[in-house]
């Protein structure tokens, strides 16, 4: 992977067969991103952010006056769909994958939560996990 960067000029050139998704949890850079990111950088997006402890859950994405911060990464669409839609759990209706505009201009991939947020989660928040700085 390419080191975090700025963003690229809007509208951002991709290669055939590739796209962006935000990304605010454990595919972040320096957790687990996915294994053919070429590019990423920080941005925001509208929505909210709950941490659940093992994990973060954004919804509300694309709405309301809050954002949350997390990385904007060029990735292989088969990735997204062979790889990540089964980590993100689609098919047991954990996430789904969303449409949305970052802070920056850049249409992107994003997983909302799809199931009610439990009581006791913490949010929202800016970024997860919680003590990090973007």
């Amino acid at each position: 992977m390419q080191s975090v960067g700025v963003p690229p000029s809007v509208p951002c050139r991709l290669e055939p067969g590739r796209c962006l998704l935000f990304v605010y949890g454990l595919l972040q850079p320096g957790q687990l991103p996915p294994k053919t990111v070429t590019q990423a950088w920080a941005d925001t997006v509208r929505g909210e952010l709950y941490d659940l402890v093992k994990f973060p859950a954004a919804i509300h994405v694309g709405q309301g006056s809050r954002s949350f911060r997390g990385f904007v990464l060029e990735i292989a669409e088969t990735e997204l769909r062979d790889d990540l839609d089964r980590f993100e759990e689609l098919d047991k209706g954990l996430y789904r994958r969303v449409r949305t505009m970052t802070a920056s201009g850049h249409e992107v991939w994003i997983y909302e939560y799809a199931r009610p947020i439990l009581q006791g989660a913490t949010g929202p928040i800016e970024s997860w996990p919680r003590d990090s700085t973007i």
